[in-house]
């Protein structure tokens, strides 16, 4: 696995969502037709997201959502929120809503998934 800071070193210090969803978009695309994102009013929606399962890829995808602005929470954060709704879907727990993740720009509402968030992170499981 490569450093952190190695695999960000070609990244922008800011992307706009249109400028962002047109990179994510093309790094999905390897994933599968279906797999790609949506920058919406209170998330980032990634469609098909359990496709993904390189953390170097999901990393540098959080980060540059992290620097759209549009929302406070660090790639760590996002990347082990993403990771949750993979290890959901692999383990058959409610398959239909864990196939894709819908990254909150506030955090998700949900307690089960902060909680299940806060636990990755902390093992560095992101």
């Amino acid at each position: 696995m490569e450093n952190k800071e190695d695999i960000f070193k070609e990244l922008k210090e800011r992307y706009a969502p249109e400028e962002a969803k047109e990179l994510i978009d093309g790094m999905l695309s390897r994933f599968g037709q279906t797999c790609k994102i949506d920058f919406r009013k209170k998330d980032a929606e990634i469609v098909d997201s359990y496709l993904v399962k390189d953390i170097n890829v999901r990393r540098i995808i959080c980060e540059i959502i992290a620097r759209t602005g549009m929302t406070k929470r660090s790639h760590e954060e996002l990347s082990a929120e993403w990771r949750v709704h993979n290890v959901s879907y692999r383990l058959g727990f409610m398959k239909r809503h864990s196939k894709d993740v819908s990254l909150d720009y506030n955090g998700d509402p949900r307690g089960v998934v902060r909680l299940a968030t806060k636990i990755f992170r902390k093992f560095h499981m992101e």
